[in-house]
Formats: structure tokens, sequence, C-alpha cells
């Protein structure tokens, strides 16, 4: 069984920590740190409760809110700091799961520490720290056999795969536009309570949630299709303040084989409450439209449905799949071991494909309604 340690103990970590580390990846916590003491010592009793056997539940509903039911056993390790963990306690993995602007920082720890990453999105708070990563992680795989990898769990999303296998089957003829729509009613999200996700240096809706759409895009259209991006942003503070983005009305020009024009998809990002789903619930669309008045349209994270005139079609193809977190942790882990696998969709998510998601957020971010030309690695 993998022992590993997780930084963070905010949403994304305690998700982590309860629900996806254990016995379902064959791994097992053994500290928790963040700088906040008091919050790594919470979780790492919570987390001792669940390797006692306590029900582990999300509160209200919310994944992001596990707790065991009862307290029970005896907690796992905690510290302020990583360079203390990987010094005391043997670990196999480091995960990630702390604000963006440390990324970098810690990762560069964790690998000289000869410990295998695995990095919550996005990959960094801005392009230097990026690179870093990335140099990072290629100097410790080819010197000693350690894999840095970045949790997106559109690879494994089974909405994705089946919008690929859809495009080639010819459901909708050829795709002539597309949509990304990601409309909140508030931002940040209720459960979002760190004051980092509402600040413009590493938080926002583009960063926090374009991320997954538009490495999905990626995944659908290749890893290198994206040539140049442009977006008017608007910010509730204005250009010189520190609030995240309010507002996104932008386009992505892709070039997809066998099309002589560029593809463009439209991007909105609204977070006034104006335009979410009928229901009251935030929306989450990519939508791609086909010559035939027929669109294949990912929702919801995980869903897929076909539409024709607006309208959809039977039932789902998919419905709330899986996202991939314990997906994503086998992966890990079998890279690590040399194993691989022959399906992309399978495999690791890189430091360098990570990159390519930010690099388009930002462009989006700096375009200044400008097109910005691009490639993505």
């Amino acid at each position: 069984m993998k022992r590993v340690i997780v930084v963070g103990a905010g949403s994304i970590s305690r998700e982590y920590a309860l629900q996806h580390f254990g016995p379902p990846t064959n791994t097992r916590v053994v500290a928790i740190v963040d700088s906040n003491i008091d919050r790594a010592k919470e979780l790492a009793s919570d987390v001792g409760s669940a390797q006692a056997g306590a029900v582990v539940v999300a509160k209200g509903g919310n994944k992001y809110r596990s707790a065991p039911e009862q307290t029970q056993g005896v907690a796992v390790a905690h510290f302020a700091g990583l360079a203390s963990a990987v010094e005391q306690v043997e670990s196999e993995l480091v995960y990630i799961g702390t604000p963006p602007v440390t990324h970098a920082g810690l990762t560069q720890l964790a690998l000289g520490a000869r410990r295998h990453v695995l990095l919550e999105k996005p990959l960094a708070a801005n392009a230097d720290d990026a690179d870093t990563i990335v140099a990072a992680a290629a100097v410790a795989r080819e010197n000693h056999g350690v894999v840095c990898g970045v949790n997106i769990g559109m690879r494994y999303n089974a909405a994705v795969r089946e919008m690929r296998h859809q495009l080639k089957l010819g459901r909708i003829g050829e795709v002539i536009r597309g949509h990304l729509r990601m409309h909140y009613g508030q931002w940040p999200r209720e459960w979002q309570v760190q004051p980092w996700c509402a600040g413009r240096e590493q938080g926002g809706p583009l960063r926090e949630v374009g991320t997954h759409f538009l490495f999905g895009l990626l995944e659908v259209f290749g890893h290198d299709s994206v040539r140049r991006v442009r977006a008017d942003v608007v910010y509730p503070d204005g250009a010189d303040g520190v609030a995240a983005e309010s507002a996104v009305d932008g386009e992505l020009e892709l070039s997809v084989p066998g099309r002589a024009a560029p593809l463009v998809i439209s991007v909105t990002v609204r977070t006034d409450g104006t335009e979410i789903h009928p229901n009251g619930k935030d929306l989450y669309e990519l939508e791609l439209v086909g010559n035939a008045d027929t669109s294949l349209m990912l929702f919801d994270f995980t869903s897929l449905r076909v539409l024709k005139g607006g309208v959809t079609v039977d039932s789902p193809l998919v419905r709330s799949a899986d996202y991939g977190r314990k997906a994503c942790v086998e992966a890990l882990f079998r890279e690590a071991a040399g194993e691989g696998d022959e399906d992309v969709g399978n495999r690791l998510v890189s430091s360098s494909e990570a990159r390519g998601a930010q690099r388009i957020i930002d462009a989006f971010l700096s375009s200044g309604g400008e097109w910005v030309d691009l490639g993505c690695d």
C-alpha cells in the first residue's frame, strides 16, 4: 500500500484524503500538512477516524465537506511544513492541494525528496512557475524516475471520451462552431471559503473551472490545436484592482485536421447569477455544433447529450460519469512503475500537458480583447 502525504487541509484536499486515498486506490494517508496547524490537526484526526472504520459522509451533500460521522482511532501525523513531513514520515507520494502560488516551491521540494507528486489544477498561478514545475518534473523523471502528474479529471471522463467518439462517427457532421459557457450564481462558489479563490493573482472562475473544460477541449481536438485566443475580461474593481474576473467574453481559434478555416469556440463567464441554469444551479456547458443543426453538449462536467435544433434528442449518451479521481491516482502509480498505458485516455496528465491549458487562460486574461497567438505543448 502506497503512503501519501497530503499537503493542504482545504476543500479539495479534504475530499481526496477522506474519499479517494485509501483501499480503493491502494493508498494510505500518513500525514497532513498545512500552514494553518489547527486545520492540519483537524483533518489528521478525521483521516485517523476514517482509517479506524468511521463512515465518511459528505455534509450537506457536498463532497468538499467530507467528514467522518464520529471520532475514533488515532490521528495521523500533522505538520505545518512539507520539509518536516518528508524528513520525518516515510511516503511514496505527495499530494499537493494548496493555493496555486505555492505549487512550484512545494513541487520542487517534494521531487527533490524523491517523492512522486500529484498536483492539483491549475498547474500554477503564472507562466514562470508553470515552466519551473515542468522543468523540475523532467529532471526528476530523468535522474530519479520520480513522477509528477496533475489532477485534471477530464482525461478520464467518460463523457469527454464519448464526445470524441461521436465526432469520429460523424454524429453531428462537420463541427462548424462551439460554445463554452461557465455561468455562476456567485463567485466564489458557496463552498470556496478561502480568500485566494476570489483574488486575481491565483483564483477566479477561468483558472478554477476553465482549466477543466479547456483541457477537455484539448483532449477532444488535440493538445496542439489552439492557435490563438482573445477575450474581453471584466473586473469588479477595475483593471488595476485585485479581484478576480466577474465576466468574460472570448474566443478560441483551433486548427482541426480536414478543415480549411479555423474552428471558433466562444467562451463566456458570468458570475452575477443572470445566465445560470433555470433550476438555479451553476451552468457548465461545452457545446459543439455540427452542420446538420445537431450538436453535442458536455454538461455538468460529466454528462453528454445530443441536441437537434436546440432540443435534446432521446436520453443523455452519458449521465453523471465518474470524474476520474481514482483513475488519476492509478495512472500515476502505473507510470511510476514504468507500466504506462497504450490508451492515452488512461495515462497520467503531465505537467507539460496541464501547462497547455494554463497558457490559454493566461492569454485570455492578458489579451485585452486582442488576438494572442500561442502554441500548446
